[in-house]
C-alpha cells in the first residue's frame, strides 16, 4: 500500500518542520554577522526560509569576538534548499571584509589575502553550478557587484571571484590533492557523503595557516555503499554526541532514525516532514515525495536513506550481528595445538593495518586474537614474519587479494622467504571474501568462535555493515569504516583456518 498526497487537500498535510531534530551549538553572544548575512541575502533577491536562517545563524554566531564554531556539519535531504544556506555564508564570507572593514590576511603585505574562501564539492558539475548560482546572486545586487574585479568562470570544475580588497571565493572539484597551495580561512565541503581521507587531509593542510579563526563547513546526504564517507561519519557522530565546544551540528532526521533496531514509517507524512524542511513549498511538494515512494517499492531502503535521511549511529550498534551472540562467544583463549592462521586485513585509506590470530585448542573451537593493530603498512612484512618465526604453528598467512591489503602481496612473500619460513600465503579472491564473511556470521550466531572481550573486535563486530555481492553479501569496507578492519581479519583468517583443519583431517583420515 502506498499513500497518497492526491487523496488529501495538500493545505491539511504537515509541512517541513524547519527545527531540526537534533541540533548542537557552541556557546556564543553574537548573531550579527548572521543576521547581516542574511539581509544580504534579500538585498541580493533570495529570501531564505526559517531553517535556511537558523544554519546561517549556527554558522557565523560568534563569542567574543570569534567564530563560536569551528567546525559546522548539517545533515538534510536532496531537493531541500541547503545550497541556500551555502550561499548566504559564501557571499557574506567574501564581501566580510568590504562590509565590515575587518582585516583577514596573516601578510597585509600580499594583496589578494584579506578573505578567502573555498567552496568544494565532489563533482564538477556540482562546482559549476554552486559557482552560477552565487555568481547570478552577487550580479543582481549593483553595489556588490561593482565591487568584482575578476569572474574566472568556464565549466571547469574551478573558478575564482575576486573583489578589489583581494577577498577571494574560489569553487574547486575535490581530488586527493585539491587544496594544496590555497590557504582559505572558510572552506565549504559540499557533498560530503563522498568525500576521501586523503583529498581531507588535503583541506586540513591547506586551512592550518589560518590558525584558530578557521572555519570548515561539512554538508551531505546519508551515504550509500558506494560512497566513501568516513569522514562525514566522523563528523556525524562528533556532532550527535553533542559534547565538542567547538563543534556545530543540526540534522533533519525522523524520531529514532540512528536507532538501528528502530522501525521507521515511510508513508507517514509526520516523518517525512521532519526529514524535509522544504516540504510543502515549491522546492519539494508533496505530490513529488509521493511519486518518489511509489518508484521506490523495489529499494525502499533508498527511500528510507535518501528521501528521509535515515542513519543510524555505529555507536549503538548497527545490529547486523546480535550483540548478545557476540557475548555469548566471549572466554579464556588457550594455546593452539592445532595449525594457526594470520590475516593481514589493511583499512581503505591505508592508515592502520590489522594482524588477526585465528586457532583452535584441544575442544576445537576457533579462537580469535588480535596480534597487532597499528598505524600504516610499512612495518606489515617484517611484523609478519617475525609473527611467524615465534610462532611455529603459524601455518597460512592470508589476505584478500582485491582488498585494501593486497598491494602488500609481494613484500609479504619476500619477507617470509628472507627468513626462510615455510609458510603458504594465501590469497583470497573476492567470493572467498564473501563465504568468509557468512562463514563467521553463522559461527557467531552459533557460538562456534571463541573471544577474550578485545575492545577492537567489539568495535567490530558492533560496528558491522553489510553489502550485497551477486547473491551474497559481505562486510563493507566502505560504509563500516576503520573498525571494520578486525571484523574482515577475523573472517578470512576462519575462512582459511577451516581450510587447513579439513585438510588435516583428510591427511588423518587417509593414514588411518
Amino acid at each position: 500500500m502506498t499513500s497518497s498526497a492526491l487523496a488529501v487537500k495538500p493545505a491539511l498535510l504537515p509541512k517541513g518542520q524547519q527545527t531540526p531534530r537534533v541540533l548542537h551549538r557552541p556557546e556564543f553572544d553574537s548573531e550579527d554577522d548572521a543576521r547581516d548575512a542574511i539581509d544580504l541575502m534579500e538585498l541580493c533577491g533570495q529570501i531564505l526560509d526559517v531553517w535556511q536562517c537558523l544554519l546561517v545563524c549556527m554558522t557565523l554566531a560568534t563569542r567574543g569576538g570569534r567564530l563560536a564554531a569551528s567546525t559546522v556539519g548539517a545533515l538534510v535531504a536532496r531537493q531541500n534548499g541547503k545550497g541556500g544556506w551555502l550561499e548566504a555564508v559564501a557571499v557574506w564570507s567574501l564581501f566580510e571584509a568590504h562590509l565590515t572593514g575587518r582585516q583577514f590576511g596573516t601578510n597585509p603585505k600580499q594583496p589578494g589575502r584579506k578573505n578567502f574562501t573555498l567552496w568544494t564539492a565532489h563533482e564538477l558539475k556540482t562546482s559549476d553550478e554552486a559557482y552560477l548560482r552565487v555568481k547570478a546572486l552577487i550580479q543582481a545586487n549593483d553595489d556588490l557587484a561593482a565591487e568584482v574585479v575578476r569572474w574566472d568562470g568556464g565549466l571547469t570544475g574551478q573558478h575564482v571571484i575576486e573583489l578589489r580588497d583581494g577577498s577571494r571565493l574560489a569553487f574547486l572539484a575535490r581530488s586527493k590533492s585539491s587544496g594544496r597551495g590555497f590557504s582559505p580561512r572558510r572552506v565549504i565541503f559540499d557533498e560530503s557523503q563522498q568525500f576521501s581521507a586523503l583529498a581531507h587531509r588535503a583541506m586540513l593542510y591547506a586551512t592550518s595557516a589560518q590558525g584558530t579563526n578557521r572555519q570548515l563547513i561539512y554538508t551531505g546526504t546519508v551515504p550509500s555503499e558506494e560512497n566513501d564517507s568516513e569522514v562525514w561519519t566522523g563528523i556525524r557522530d562528533i556532532g550527535r554526541k553533542g559534547v565538542s565546544e567547538r563543534a556545530a551540528w543540526a540534522e533533519w532526521t525522523p524520531v529514532g532514525s540512528d536507532d538501528p533496531a528502530a522501525k521507521i514509517d515511510p508513508e507517514s507524512w509526520d516523518v517525512r516532514a521532519s526529514s524535509n524542511p522544504a516540504l510543502g513549498t515549491d522546492r519539494l511538494l508533496h505530490e513529488t515525495i509521493d511519486a518518489e515512494w511509489e518508484a521506490a517499492q523495489s529499494d525502499i531502503d533508498g527511500f528510507l536513506r535518501e528521501r528521509l535521511s535515515v542513519w543510524p549511529s555505529l555507536d549503538a550498534g548497527t545490529g547486523v550481528i546480535s550483540a548478545q551472540a557476540w557475548a555469548d562467544c566471549q572466554g579464556a583463549l588457550v594455546e593452539p595445538t592445532g595449525p594457526v592462521t594470520l590475516t593481514v586485513e589493511t583499512q581503505l585509506d591505508r592508515q592502520a593495518t590489522a594482524l588477526i590470530l585465528v586457532g583452535a585448542g584441544d575442544d576445537g573451537v576457533p579462537q580469535v586474537r588480535v596480534a597487532v593493530q597499528a598505524p600504516g603498512v610499512s612495518w606489515v612484512p617484517e611484523m609478519v614474519a617475525d609473527i611467524c618465526d615465534a610462532q611455529p604453528s603459524v601455518r597460512a598467512v592470508v589476505l584478500d587479494g582485491k582488498g585494501p591489503a593486497g598491494p602488500l602481496e609481494d613484500d609479504i612473500a619476500e619477507a617470509l622467504d628472507a627468513a626462510g619460513l615455510d609458510v603458504d600465503l594465501v590469497i583470497a579472491t573476492t567470493s572467498d571474501f564473501a563465504e568468509a564473511c557468512a562463514m563467521a556470521e553463522d559461527a557467531i550466531n552459533e557460538r562456534a568462535i571463541r573471544h577474550d572481550d578485545d575492545p577492537v573486535l567489539n568495535a567490530a563486530v558492533r560496528g558491522a555493515v553489510k553489502q550485497t555481492m551477486g547473491d551474497a553479501d559481505k562486510w563493507s569496507r566502505r560504509k563500516g569504516g576503520a573498525s571494520v578492519v578486525a571484523l574482515a581479519g577475523m573472517s578470512l583468517g576462519l575462512w582459511q583456518y577451516r581450510r587447513l583443519a579439513a585438510m588435516e583431517y583428510d591427511l588423518m583420515d587417509s593414514v588411518l
